[in-house]
């Protein structure tokens, strides 16, 4: 495997893993915050990693719609919609003091817990195009 791809591939697994500590092992109510960025995160890098294992360079950019299109991906509907649900979780869960316009993100152990379930879901699922490559 590149490389490139590699740093990529570990940076997204780190961000899996890092969700699945803090949704295991809560320490207060940011932890299942937390989750919900790292699952937003871990999937974004893993779709950046299929990007640049396809040669391409991504962009500097949090939108998952917008990056799984670029991938050229073709991933389950449950799959894609599921990417399109976490997709706002970026900037709320990062930023306590912008001022968000969508709907009311809640984070409590059922939610991060959903979140981590299926962003493993979708995380396996992109890796497994990742690896067919080789």
């Amino acid at each position: 495997m590149n490389t490139h791809v590699e740093k990529w591939l570990n940076y997204a697994k780190a961000d899996l893993e890092a969700a699945e500590v803090l949704v295991t092992h809560p320490k207060s109510f940011y932890s299942y915050q937390l989750t919900v960025l790292h699952c937003h995160q871990a999937i974004e890098k893993i779709l950046k990693t299929f990007i640049v294992s396809n040669g391409g360079m991504p962009k500097k950019v949090h939108n998952l719609i917008y990056l799984l299109q670029e991938s050229g991906l073709k991933l389950s509907k449950e799959i894609e919609e599921y990417v399109a649900t976490l997709n706002p979780h970026y900037q709320p869960a990062r930023y306590p003091d912008i001022t968000y316009k969508g709907p009311i993100l809640r984070y409590n152990e059922k939610t991060a817990k959903e979140h981590f379930k299926n962003t493993k879901e979708a995380f396996e699922c992109i890796e497994k195009n990742i690896i067919q490559k080789k």
